[in-house]
């Protein structure tokens, strides 16, 4: 008897059997076309009784959206991660990057710490001697540059949960004279004045936030994409998108890098001239924009990395909303202005204040000098793909690198010292989504060997005789009172004060100057975009189907 049409695991079945025809819809892994049982996870399958598994409720950490999930383990051991239902954030699904990559935190572990010896071997160490080190070689700085001071940059990665980069921020104010803090997918930095009164975009929530949110994205009826590929960014942003269009007859109009997201679009340009002529009207698709009754624009966090006119995108945008004045209407209470972030926790680092001049990760045709040229010591917590940082000419030959994360990868590669630390389901830690929605990731299992979890070990490494328990653990409550908001949960922002200010502020957006460079794809490879999920067996097998439609499973 031959299966049922429909799809399991990425490929497509017919009543005869199976075709090999690759699903990439990002979601493949939720779908269910047997209630008997038969169609499994095959990763899953046959390895455990439901009955033999302890569950605890998460939040996913692989893009912006904060999925809720359910870790299941065994022991030690994490067996596979489900869905868990809330209708505002993931509704009952996650993508499959969430749902197969978890063998990826079984191998390649940091376990212990380790340190560089003469050879440029690494060499395991305990966590006394690495603490002993590293103030080693901080007095070492101190002595050698009491003069003329040195830099000192703290690196902060994606998935760097709320506690632990207030407490690296504590310390790196208290010892270090002039730190330089980086947030590895920070927007360029964007500073605005008229006459004495001066602030940047990152002041404004509105500027980094998605406003309209994940469910009232549905009620969009025109979406206008620059840089930005939700398909790949953020798949369960894009099935509420693909749910306005098929469901409401939304319209989706595309700046950037052509793609299939999977519903009917119209794709405009590749570049910011095309963002230009829809604000000067010129462009053919103009008079649609000003027809939508509840428009909303969408643009790529990546989109405003790029280091020759990042901050020029986001002006262009603001100028957007201002040129047609239903995109945003607060008394309506539509904000139709949004920002795509891409990893777990950027607004909550953004909440928190970090803000530098320098672009975090990959930035298009970006000719500046380097901003690690200088750097003395460098602080890596989980962050591991930074421009440049990895490529030893960047740095300085005395510049020592401290790598604290849970994967070998490429921060690892290049450390001094390497402190291990835990994964997102071996800790409980404060994550901020896209839309501002504030959620508690909850400790499944114990990091392997000797790992720590970061704010531990920024505790154990700094120590009390470095800055005071009390003092280290104060802060969130004083930089971001609305994280600790049990009753909302949710960012509060209003759009129609902080509109106001920026529009008291800044000057005439002016598209003279405006490049013709194309919009990069946001997402080089959905399947394996962290350390996580390159650690992956399963997720190397997604994108050898995806890249080239093998199905050779050995």
């Amino acid at each position: 008897m031959g299966l049922p049409s429909g799809v399991v695991g990425g490929r497509v079945l017919s009543g005869g059997g199976v075709k090999d025809f690759v699903f990439k819809s990002g979601l493949s892994g939720g779908y269910t076309l047997r209630s008997v049982g038969a169609l499994t996870s095959k990763p899953y399958a046959f390895t455990s009784r439901s009955w033999e598994l302890k569950s605890t409720e998460s939040v996913d950490i692989f893009d912006g959206v904060g999925c809720n999930v359910r870790v299941d383990t065994r022991g030690s051991e994490i067996m596979r991660v489900l869905p868990r239902l809330n209708e505002d954030v993931n509704e009952e699904w996650i993508s499959d990057k969430s749902r197969f990559s978890y063998d990826g935190l079984k191998t390649q572990r940091l376990t212990q710490p380790m340190v560089k010896d003469k050879n440029q071997q690494l060499v395991p160490i305990g966590w006394d001697k690495a603490r002993i080190l590293l103030k080693h070689v901080v007095l070492q700085l101190d002595r050698k540059y009491s003069e003329s001071g040195y830099e000192a940059h703290a690196v902060i990665g994606p998935y760097v949960d709320t506690l632990s980069a207030v407490k690296l921020r504590s310390q790196f104010l208290s010892h270090f004279s002039n730190p330089v803090f980086t947030v590895q997918e920070q927007p360029q930095s964007v500073s605005i004045s008229k006459g004495l009164d001066t602030m940047s975009f990152s002041d404004l929530r509105h500027s980094y936030l998605l406003n309209t949110g994940l469910s009232g994205m549905e009620n969009a009826d025109l979406v206008l994409l620059v840089g930005s590929n939700p398909r790949y960014e953020a798949p369960l942003l894009n099935t509420r998108i693909r749910k306005a269009v098929m469901h409401h007859g939304a319209q989706v109009l595309s700046i950037g890098a052509a793609a299939n997201l999977t519903y009917p679009h119209e794709h405009l340009g590749t570049s910011l001239k095309t963002l230009d002529s829809l604000i000067d009207g010129s462009h053919p698709m103009s008079g649609m924009i000003a027809e939508a009754e509840r428009p909303a624009v969408l643009v790529s966090n990546a989109a405003l990395q790029r280091t020759m006119d990042g901050g020029k995108v986001l002006k262009a945008v603001h100028a957007l909303c201002k040129k047609y004045p239903k995109f945003v209407q607060p008394g309506e209470g539509w904000m139709g202005m949004n920002v795509v972030q891409k990893s777990a926790n950027t607004v909550g680092l953004m909440e928190l204040g970090f803000d530098d001049v320098w672009r975090g990760l990959r930035a298009l045709g970006s000719e500046t000098e380097s901003p690690w040229k200088n750097a003395k010591f460098v602080f890596l917590m989980g962050a591991d793909d930074i421009d440049g940082l990895l490529d030893e000419h960047e740095l300085a030959e005395d510049c020592f690198v401290v790598y604290q994360g849970h994967h070998g990868d490429r921060g690892a590669s290049r450390a001094d010292l390497i402190l291990p630390g835990a994964a997102y389901t071996e800790k409980a830690g404060i994550y901020v989504n896209m839309e501002g929605r504030v959620q508690q990731g909850k400790l499944a299992f114990f990091p392997p060997g000797h790992a720590r979890e970061d704010a531990e070990t920024i505790s154990v490494l700094f120590g009390e005789d470095w800055l005071p328990v009390e003092k280290a653990n104060a802060g969130l409550e004083t930089l971001s009172p609305a994280l600790m908001n049990e009753t909302t949960r949710r960012i509060p922002i209003d759009s129609e004060v902080e509109l106001s200010i920026l529009d008291s502020l800044q000057s005439e957006y002016k598209s003279e100057n405006s490049t013709s460079v194309p919009f990069a794809p946001p997402v080089d490879n959905f399947y394996m975009s962290d350390p996580i999920t390159r650690a992956s067996t399963t997720m190397a097998k997604c994108t050898r189907v995806a890249t080239h439609d093998n199905f050779d499973t050995q």
